[in-house]
């Protein structure tokens, strides 16, 4: 029977659905399988129904929002001219992936399959909705349903599709040549033709078929539409630009202060960076994607591993990726494009396989790209979370044998770190601010494991260049409503540009802040000036006594600019019973409860591991207790916040 063409289309925001896509699209090459990749916005909804067979792969972000690269394929999917009919022709599959700790978990993948299923698409295999939270992670939940899938395809078409794994052609074309040998001439100012530092020609995403494989490309381009609010500048040409992942503006650190105690284990900076001349606009609750370097210490280290010269130029033939220009050298692809520093995914040992010459060598990558050698792989890289380069530095055939050609198939981008803005731009305009953990940590390896984004700030001097853009976070706050603001740790970040940004005659703040000690990590205590005793009638008594006689101080504080602003802590550490955000809620429920019925919005910002259910949990008991609802109820009550954004959350 003739193998049926397979559209594997992905709607991507950080780049995990494009990687998981593109993971696809290479199991059908392997497998001599008709296919072709693109992203959703390039799909015109009227040739959608001339696809017999399509994979959607896209990820959920914000508060349940479609990625960029969705948005124009989304918005033609919900006309009203589309008839029921639309789609009667598609046999399909949808894969999420998600981040349970978020309310609306897989939203996006769950609206599109239904939707399909109304326009009258086949639904050919399970709705996939792979979580970030699950213990064995969401990319092996991604390869068993991928794994599922062709066994699917394979009995809907009577052909059994057994793969070929062999070298595929490298995504991008380069050569890489001594300097002085190119004819692009000074490198180094490293811009493209529009006058736009680090600017790019359009990238067309699609990866590149065998030559024995017939396949349609389709033309990608990225709508200026969908781009980041207010975010334009004009380049040296005149011609409107709009700062963004792929032309980040270049801003200047003017000081990062240390805001925990020198004698507390975790730093966390107050980083301040200047963005005049940008015509950047932000608001409180927006995003700032920062592009961090690599260290010169493992430049070294890689251009050793690779037998490559810092000072060689590296000159596209083809176009580049998004991120990257033209020509470059290679101290700067390995300083600031790629990152040499991330732990290797699948793709890394499915490509370095094939130089492998040592048989023990070989026979171990092979193990790690198979579904039974998981347990191996997540022993040998997740756990100890090794790098490329330590990984290169082990396998010593691989190394000496690998074809440069490949460098950016094996090494990712370095991809944008994101930050709540944590200041507000009606304080400073030329101004931004974001709270920063610095990421240290030990493993089984030897040398301790860093951040790359957060040590890079940490360790950067005065005047140094950041690259960022800014673009709308998931938070919105209403100026006619109470806000309720749980912001535990670096979450109190998006409040804190909230705070600032109200007058003294502002709707009711109210912040639960959560840290480990009074005297270490309340990072803004000078900020928020003790308050006088709060009238007792606002606080309501813990349903268990014990709870109530052991919970310790309670530091309630008001910000001078912001009258109406109330803020509760719970110091987890400063007495014998660990207390956090979620009990200090609880205990809080009668004020909880009268704000909500208010029409008050719940925010929610920090660590997405624990806090977010039991801040969730702590809710529903005030619900119960002060709503009088039932258990059941009070689910739906929150179900319903959520549906309505009353119920916000922003989690890392």
């Amino acid at each position: 029977m003739q193998r049926m063409e397979l559209l594997v289309t992905y709607g991507s925001e950080t780049g995990n659905a494009r990687e998981m896509a593109e993971y696809l699209y290479r199991e059908c090459l392997y497998r001599d399988m008709p296919v072709i990749l693109t992203d959703m916005n390039s799909i015109p909804m009227t040739q959608l129904p001339a696809y017999k067979r399509a994979v959607f792969v896209c990820s959920t972000t914000g508060d349940g929002e479609e990625p960029k690269n969705m948005k124009l394929f989304w918005r033609a999917m919900l006309s009203r001219q589309l008839p029921s009919n639309h789609l009667t022709s598609l046999e399909f599959a949808v894969l999420g992936l998600g981040d349970s700790s978020y309310a609306k978990f897989n939203y996006v993948a769950k609206r599109l399959h239904r939707r399909i299923q109304g326009l009258g698409g086949q639904a050919i295999h399970t709705l996939g909705l792979c979580d970030e939270q699950h213990p064995e992670g969401s990319d092996y939940q991604c390869y068993t349903w991928i794994a599922d899938l062709f066994s699917v395809m394979s009995a809907l078409d009577h052909v059994t599709y057994i793969p070929t794994y062999r070298p595929l052609p490298p995504k991008y074309s380069f050569t890489i040549t001594p300097p002085g040998n190119t004819e692009s001439g000074d490198l180094s100012n490293e811009t493209r033709s529009d006058g736009c530092p680090q600017n790019n020609h359009s990238n067309p995403n699609t990866v590149t078929n065998t030559a024995s494989l017939v396949n349609r490309e389709l033309n990608h381009s990225t709508s200026r539409s969908e781009e980041n609010h207010s975010n334009v500048k004009q380049n040296n040409h005149g011609t409107p630009v709009a700062y963004d992942k792929t032309r980040p503006f270049t801003a200047v650190l003017e000081r990062s202060k240390r805001v925990t105690s020198e004698e507390h284990f975790q730093d966390v900076r107050l980083v301040t960076l200047d963005i005049a001349g940008s015509d950047l606009e932000y608001q409180p609750g927006d995003v700032v994607w920062i592009y961090p370097e690599n260290t010169s210490e493992d430049v070294e280290e890689a251009c050793r591993l690779l037998r490559l010269s810092p000072d060689d130029t590296v000159q596209f033939t083809g176009p580049p990726p998004a991120t990257i220009p033209q020509t470059l050298s290679v101290k700067t692809l390995l300083t600031s494009h790629l990152d040499i520093a991330a732990v290797p995914a699948r793709r890394f040992f499915e490509i370095c396989t094939h130089f492998a010459t040592d048989e023990l060598e070989k026979e171990k990558f092979e193990e790690f790209t198979s579904l039974l050698g998981r347990e191996e792989l997540y022993s040998y890289v997740s756990r100890p979370r090794r790098t490329v380069l330590e990984v290169l530095g082990d396998f010593h055939s691989v190394r000496n044998n690998l074809d440069t050609s490949y460098l950016l198939d094996i090494i990712p981008p370095i991809r944008p770190r994101g930050f709540s803005i944590a200041s507000a731009q009606s304080v400073a305009r030329d101004k931004l601010q974001i709270c920063v953990g610095v990421v240290r940590y030990k493993t089984v390896m030897k040398k301790e494991r860093v951040g790359l984004c957060s040590n890079w700030l940490a360790n950067l001097t005065p005047g140094s260049p950041v690259r960022l853009y800014i673009e709308r976070g998931s938070f919105h706050f209403p100026a006619d409503r109470p806000i309720i603001m749980v912001g535990p740790g670096t979450g109190c970040a998006p409040f804190r540009s909230l705070i600032q940004s109200r007058g003294a005659d502002s709707s009711p703040l109210l912040l639960f802040f959560g840290c480990r000690g009074e005297h270490r990590d309340y990072f803004f205590r000078d900020e928020w000036e003790p308050s006088p005793p709060s009238d007792p009638s606002d606080h309501s008594h813990p349903s268990d006594p014990s709870q109530e006689e052991n919970s310790g101080p309670v530091v309630e504080i008001q910000s001078p600019g912001a009258a109406n602003l109330r803020v509760i802590t719970a110091f987890s550490r400063d007495q014998d019973r660990k207390i956090y955000v979620q009990h200090r809620i609880v205990e809080h429920g009668k004020l909880v409860w009268s704000l909500l019925e208010r029409g008050g919005v719940f925010c929610v910002a920090g660590n997405s591991k624990n806090m977010p259910f039991q801040v969730k949990d702590a809710l529903a008991k005030v619900a119960c207790t002060h709503g009088k609802l039932s258990a059941d109820e009070s689910s739906k009550y929150i179900d319903l916040l959520v549906k309505n954004r009353l119920y916000q959350t922003e989690t890392w």
